[in-house]
């Protein structure tokens, strides 16, 4: 039996309610039934507070800290940098602070974890992500990068399909796919205490973090969680960090596809022809932004990104954008 001790990352912001929800299913679980000795003791969890406004109820094992507000990726970060401080843990779950979830997909991992033989212990785990407005349907079980046209392995699948029956503990080794969302995904202590995540703030640092990995991800029957799904959240500042982070993306492992430049070009020009002028807006930022290279990541401010988006949508100002959209095409032929 391999020993196991999980840390839990999660990094939240302005979600108290979820949160504490997902805390005290936590808290009453096993990992903190001294009576049990098999999982008692073995779940650290840490919880990063980007807004810094929470105040929680203390528990054994429970590591909180406030955090300036750095997205996602940087509440994630400071959650590995607390995490390396303590010693002893062999793996690390990435987890949102917005999902739903049931104790036994931790019991399933964990005990999977125990078992792993040595060719599959340095891989990681996604956790399948089932529609939390549709609770029987599974939006994706791992995910494939595909230069940005992201596939989902086994999408719209009915887990209460009795013709395709999904089995709890049911181990999947073969599935194709590059990476798992933060919604759910275990990671091997040994690449974690030494890979941090890029502060792309928002959206595809999980898929940078997967393909830096480089080892395809085993997917487990009944190891889930219930999540949004992406098509409710889009908005223009999301759509401004899917543009720019999946084309610095694609130039760190030199993916060449129609989904680059040319490609948002084209989804800026749909925008602009159906006057949806707030996103044409935010795929030309990003456009501006992800030409002056990744190193733009380390003097990013997010005031000045939400500034440039929001403020002063009028129609006067599209014509500069149109101006602006032709001029970037003609650059790039």
């Amino acid at each position: 039996m391999n020993k196991v001790n999980l840390a839990l990352n999660i990094c939240t912001y302005k979600r108290e309610h979820n949160l504490k929800n997902n805390l005290e299913v936590l808290k009453n679980s096993e990992f903190f039934n001294p009576d049990n000795p098999h999982y008692y003791n073995k779940l650290h969890i840490f919880v990063i507070d980007n807004a810094s406004e929470l105040v929680l109820e203390d528990f054994p094992n429970l590591h909180f800290f406030h955090n300036s507000n750095t997205g996602g990726s940087g509440g994630f970060q400071r959650g590995i940098e607390e995490i390396r401080k303590i010693s002893g843990f062999t793996h690390v779950i990435f987890m949102d602070d917005d999902v739903k979830f049931e104790m036994s997909s931790f019991y399933i991992l964990f005990d999977f974890l125990e078992k792993v033989d040595d060719s599959n212990a340095d891989r990681p785990v996604a956790g399948r992500m089932l529609d939390l407005d549709n609770p029987n349907i599974q939006w994706t079980a791992a995910e494939k990068w595909n230069t940005g046209d992201i596939q989902h392995v086994e999408f719209l699948r009915d887990i209460m399909d009795p013709d395709n029956p999904y089995t709890p503990g049911k181990v999947i080794y073969d599935a194709d796919a590059d990476y798992g969302g933060f919604w759910f995904c275990c990671y091997p202590y040994s690449f974690v205490k030494d890979n941090d995540i890029l502060p792309f703030f928002l959206h595809c640092d999980d898929v940078e973090y997967g393909l830096r990995c480089g080892k395809p991800p085993i997917i487990i029957e009944g190891v889930h969680v219930w999540h949004e799904t992406w098509d409710k959240k889009i908005n223009p500042l999301i759509l401004y960090f899917d543009c720019r982070n999946s084309l610095f993306i694609n130039d760190i492992y030199a993916f060449v596809s129609g989904y680059g430049i040319k490609h948002w070009l084209m989804i800026a020009k749909e925008y602009h022809e159906k006057r949806e002028y707030k996103y044409e807006k935010a795929i030309i930022f990003a456009l501006f932004d992800y030409y002056k290279g990744i190193n733009f990541l380390k003097s990013f401010e997010l005031k000045k990104i939400q500034k440039r988006i929001y403020k002063n949508n009028n129609q006067s100002i599209y014509m500069k954008i149109a101006l602006a959209f032709i001029s970037l095409r003609n650059m790039i032929g």
